[in-house]
């Protein structure tokens, strides 16, 4: 049946990273002994070392300053919003700080940044910048199925490697980003280059002493404040220099009751030591608390939706299930590297980047946020706000408002260490990366009509165990990667760059409760698994002219498997391996004069892909529990493009789009190794069919302005038999800003001007078919227990900026 819908502190690992480097040290060594014999004093080519790249453009370890100088190396690129590098050899889109300054949410994050390229799809549901209510997608790829990175680090969750709209970094502390759709080349370090990469730069650090201010107000009680200062050059210190950025901001959300506040502080210090060596020492903190329903939102039913809006969230009712006393979460993070960089001879180059990052999740939430305004939904008896007996549960009164108390804390440690070796036909680039993490994670249950104190009277668990938590978890990973790249120049036009990489990859769990065979039953749980795997890449760009170039890439990426791949008795029987895919992309690229554009398509074969499975289990009656087994199969293909022009008055008009294609294969049935039913090939869920975005940036004299339109196409959702069909979302944002001189500038931005309050996610209640009548939808409609989430609605900020 079809419908369609609408509108935690941690151990480091200094044996494994002391290995690394000393590695890297004995490897330089064989390369620069005989030339450092020969010149011990010989200058570098520049005062600055050269960057160290793991790939082409965009990739990790490149600078940023090479990366925007090389993208725009014309007008027409230049004043782009994205475009595309002449050397690339995967399809990506390069946003730069003026971009992210002009046109973005003052009060946005890293998320913010993105949406405007191609293939990329996402939108917050609430205003005001604070929260996590909002995810992006690539090219149908999730969140956790692409990499992350910041500075050339990758980083992301330990239990499985996905990601927080609202964590680490927002805008302010973004110089630069680059959406590199393909698994890039070996160099670029993740668990997960299945899906691609977003790769976020540090903003640089000027030369010169400044400062700027900024204060921005909005709707929704939404207030920002982002203090910029650089110290500039400082002779006695050799010529070091600084970066801080202050940046705190509050809100009360357009959804009800989701207030919060957040503030970052970051530094970045860049120090020459001596012609050949520059150290970089980069930090961030951030403080982050907001209320939120975490059982299963941000979102609402549709009932909510018809009783109270689509603002709907959360209420001041102490016998509410939605109490905003009851559901909030408190967050810090930290992420701090140091980066040596020593050009050991004119043609060597060598990177160290020490690095480590925390987080930490301490959240209160109520079970459920599906009843209408009252109690407990899960709980079993009468209940006016239950739409069906929870038969498991013993009756609990209609007062009682579960919950939980639930904790993530992690800490990665690691050392990345690149190297590169040039000579007149090419240029060899390798190195690898240790880390380690360590994880405590908790679930434990609460009764908050008795103050939110764990009482197992009311909230007994579904199997005796000694404590009233149903996790009790502490889980690590020891990686290493280790890859070479090699970028050889056949001629002045043509290089071919093959490379290779291996994985391998240890994680473990100690847990003193765990669900597991698929949440049937809770248990002490001690495992490992490894997954090791070679990574093999190809790529070609040729330059037809100076100013066009063509390129192609053939290449296989990894996802590893999330620690859930661990949640089942006997885990030593578990085979789960990485999902991999093999990536064939072509493209081209035009940037000359007033003009940039670029094309490509791609066709990506994604294989052992998690399905639902058993495993045997002598604990259980059956002898088997539910599990997961590599057995699925999916394809991605499409096509994607963009260009710009630039006229010579300050205005620059652009647009891209994509047809994305993302499809499950059909899984035959195969009842011998746990898999019961097949599977039919359909559109995979939550993958949009395409993208497209228009508009136009002007820069004249003293005023800015930019006007933008961004629509993702529709996509699908599954739940059991019933298909359902939602149509996409758009919005059209505005930006003017005026340079009064003496230092003052004023800027006005709206976003959502047209205030369209479209659905941008569905999830299908577990119980949605059941529930439903003939035909797939409720007496309204709309499916019972979904839940949908809107984006927000317009938002209007004005920023008052000094500069000094």
């Amino acid at each position: 049946m079809e419908s369609n819908l609408g509108t935690r502190s941690c151990r480091s690992v200094r044996g494994a990273l002391g290995l690394t480097v000393s590695s890297a040290a004995l490897v330089v060594a064989m390369f620069a002994g005989p030339a450092l014999a020969a010149d011990s004093t010989a200058a570098a080519d520049t005062t600055t070392p050269a960057p160290v790249s793991g790939g082409g453009a965009g990739a990790e370890g490149t600078e940023v300053s090479s990366i925007v100088v090389t993208a725009e190396s014309a007008a027409g690129a230049a004043a782009a919003p994205t475009k595309a590098s002449l050397d690339q050899t995967q399809p990506e889109s390069i946003i730069s700080r003026g971009y992210i300054e002009q046109v973005t949410p003052e009060a946005g994050g890293w998320t913010t940044v993105l949406t405007v390229a191609p293939s990329v799809s996402g939108i917050t549901s609430n205003g005001g910048g604070i929260g996590d209510y909002n995810v992006v997608s690539i090219r149908g790829f999730k969140d956790g199925q692409f990499n992350l990175t910041f500075d050339g680090i990758a980083f992301g969750d330990t239990n499985d490697p996905t990601h927080h709209g609202a964590d680490y970094f927002p805008a302010s502390t973004i110089g630069a980003a680059v959406v590199d759709r393909g698994p890039g080349a070996a160099g670029d370090l993740g668990q997960e280059n299945y899906g691609g990469a977003i790769h976020f730069f540090t903003p640089d650090v000027s030369d010169t002493l400044g400062a700027v201010q900024k204060f921005t107000f909005g709707n929704f009680g939404t207030k920002a404040s982002v203090t910029t200062i650089n110290t500039g050059e400082i002779p006695q210190l050799g010529g070091a220099k600084l970066l801080l950025n202050f940046d705190e901001r509050w809100s009360d959300g357009e959804l009800s009751g989701s207030s919060g506040h957040q503030y970052n502080q970051m530094f970045k210090f860049v120090a020459p030591l001596g012609d050949k060596v520059v150290l970089t020492l980069f930090g961030t903190h951030q403080y982050n608390f907001f209320h939120f329903e975490d059982s299963s939102g941000p979102g609402q039913t549709w009932q909510q939706t018809l009783l109270f809006g689509k603002n709907f969230s959360m209420n001041n009712d102490p016998n509410s299930e939605h109490f905003v006393g009851y559901n909030h979460e408190l967050k810090r993070t930290d992420f701090e590297y140091a980066d040596l960089k020593y050009q050991v001879e004119p043609t060597i180059s060598l990177e160290d980047q020490l690095y480590t990052y925390w987080y930490s999740n301490k959240t209160k939430s109520t079970n459920d946020l599906t009843g209408d305004s009252g109690p407990d939904l899960n709980a079993a008896g009468t209940n006016p706000n239950t739409s069906a007996p929870n038969v498991t549960k013993p009756p609990a009164s209609a007062s009682d408002i579960g919950g939980y108390d639930k904790l993530n804390e992690y800490r990665v440690v690691g050392d990345i260490v690149r190297i590169n070796k040039d000579w007149s036909f090419g240029t060899l680039k390798f190195g690898g990366l240790v880390e380690g993490s360590r994880t405590f994670r908790h679930n434990c249950f609460i009764d908050f009509t008795l103050g939110g104190a764990p009482d197992n009277k009311f909230f007994p668990p579904k199997y005796p165990f000694t404590t009233n938590c149903k996790l009790l978890e502490e889980s690590s990973w020891l990686q290493g990667q280790f890859f070479a790249d090699f970028n050889w120049r056949v001629t002045d036009k043509l290089t071919i760059s093959p490379g290779f990489k291996y994985v391998d990859f240890t994680r473990g769990v100690n847990a003193t409760h765990e669900n597991v065979g698929g949440g049937a039953k809770n248990q002490a749980l001690v495992a490992t698994n490894n997954y090791a795997s070679p990574l093999y890449f190809l790529t070609a760009n040729y330059k037809i002219m100076p100013y066009w170039s063509v390129y192609a890439q053939a290449a296989t990426s990894f996802l590893i498997p999330s620690l859930s791949s661990l949640y089942v008795t006997g885990a030593n029987l578990q085979a789960v391996q990485p999902a991999t895919t093999d990536n064939y992309q072509i493209g081209t690229v035009y940037t000359r004069g007033a003009v940039t554009a670029d094309l490509d398509a791609y066709w990506i074969n994604a294989t052992n892909i998690e399905v639902a499975c058993t495993v045997p289990d002598p604990t259980v009656v059956t002898g088997r529990s539910a599990a997961f087994c590599n057995a699925g199969k999916a394809r991605y293909s499409g096509v994607e493009g963009e260009a710009a022009y630039a006229f010579d008055f300050g205005l620059s008009i652009f647009a891209n789009a994509s047809v994305n294609e993302a499809e499950q294969l059909a899984t035959p049935a195969n009842p011998a190794n746990g898999i019961p039913t097949a599977t039919v090939q359909q559109r995979l869920a939550d993958a949009p069919g395409w993208t497209a975005a228009v508009g136009g940036i002007i820069n004249h004299g003293p005023w800015q302005g930019s006007l933008t339109y961004k629509r993702v196409g529709g996509w699908v959702d599954y739940n059991g038999g019933a298909t359902f069909h939602l149509p996409g979302y758009d919005t059209l944002d505005l930006s003017a800003g005026y340079d009064f001189g003496h230092h003052v500038k004023i800027k006005l931005q709206v976003f959502n001007l047209l205030d369209t309050r479209a659905v941008s996610s569905f999830v299908p209640g577990g119980n949605t078919v059941a529930l439903m009548p003939a035909g797939g939808l409720g007496s309204d409609g709309q499916p019972d227990q979904a839940i949908y989430t809107y984006q927000a609605g317009r938002q209007v900020e004005l920023t008052l900026i000094g500069k000094f």
